[in-house]
């Protein structure tokens, strides 16, 4: 017998804060039987990517097969369409096609992917619900770069928002409450809205976590390691007094002005009540205070995310990472895509 379930699906998130990684098998309950993080400093997030993934391999935190990782938001085109009912041989093809009118390069280097999400009848006429995510291939090529210098045999490369509604979906199935789901890592923000177990929206934009370690920095006069353990011992308070809070509070602000505008151009476009909850994951929601925040802002139950807590077995890696598990969202759902 291996060292790995042959089955067991290892995750692995590479953000610009860090590489997370969980292993799980899948079954009626899925379990997490492994689960680390690699932080990156700030002065050299994403340096040595190759290196660290040989780290973990030679410590067995994750297997050689069956990985499934990430491309960054940034590098991909998401978009919801509608199509007549047609053959699967056809529907490859003319969501080819729909992909030309939304990306920037020449279809012929973009990889095209999609997922049916459902049915419905507009008139006369069946139509199938799609979410479509392309990429330029060189794009994929070099993300995948450091997994093959570590000889690391990645089977599936997903996008973060179909990831994250795995999460949601192990826990709450196809609920029809839409909830907005704003994940803010070190270099990314993106912004998500799933209902009844679809993604019915999806947005990125390049801000994040970094961006307000550096102005805490600046604003204490420290260096950028030192400024992000400050960031995570600070709490955020509307009005508050302390210039240094108040820098950060600020910037938050602005992140929750394009969160309003992606809740708003998601309610007026699908004719919708709109979103009623929301949760947060990534590194950069960890400030203490920050749920509380950002619910009275948005004027919604804002929770912050544990991927962990629909899972078997693990408790000792649970009890661990406690703490940090919002940051584990995304390699949770990689390794669910097949649970």
């Amino acid at each position: 017998m291996g060292l790995f379930s042959t089955n067991e699906i290892t995750g692995i998130d590479v953000g610009a804060g860090g590489i997370k990684t969980v292993r799980i098998k899948p079954g009626k309950q899925p379990r997490l039987t492994a689960a680390s993080i690699i932080e990156f400093p700030p002065e050299t997030a994403g340096d040595s990517i190759a290196a660290n993934l040989r780290s973990l391999l030679s410590e067995k935190k994750i297997n050689r097969k069956n990985v499934f990782t990430l491309m960054p938001g940034k590098e991909l085109t998401i978009r919801s369409l509608s199509l007549p009912k047609m053959p699967l041989t056809e529907l490859r093809e003319a969501v080819r096609w729909e992909a030309k009118r939304h990306i920037s390069y020449a279809l012929d280097a973009a990889f095209v992917e999609y997922v049916i999400t459902g049915e419905r009848r507009e008139g006369v006429v069946d139509k199938y619900d799609i979410v479509m995510v392309a990429a330029e291939e060189s794009k994929i090529k070099e993300h995948l770069l450091p997994f093959h210098e570590t000889g690391l045999s990645v089977a599936v490369v997903d996008a973060k928002a179909l990831a994250l509604r795995n999460t949601l979906f192990l826990r709450n199935g196809r609920t029809t409450v839409a909830t907005l789901a704003v994940d803010i890592g070190a270099g990314n923000m993106e912004i998500n809205i799933f209902k009844e177990g679809i993604l019915r929206f999806s947005r990125c934009l390049e801000t994040g976590g970094n961006e307000i370690t550096r102005l805490i920095a600046d604003q204490l006069n420290i260096s950028l390691h030192d400024a992000e353990i400050a960031k995570r011992n600070l709490k955020v308070v509307p009005a508050a007094q302390d210039k240094t809070v108040a820098v950060v509070a600020g910037r938050l602000d602005a992140l929750l002005m394009e969160i309003r505008r992606s809740a708003e151009y998601y309610r007026t476009t699908s004719r919708e009540k709109g979103v009623e909850r929301a949760v947060l994951t990534g590194g950069a929601v960890l400030m203490k205070g920050l749920p509380e925040y950002f619910s009275t802002a948005l004027g919604l139950p804002v929770e912050l995310w544990n991927p962990f807590e629909a899972l078997a077995g693990g408790e000792a890696l649970t009890h661990d990472l406690g703490p940090l598990a919002p940051r584990f969202s995304a390699a949770v759902g990689l390794a669910l895509r097949n649970a």
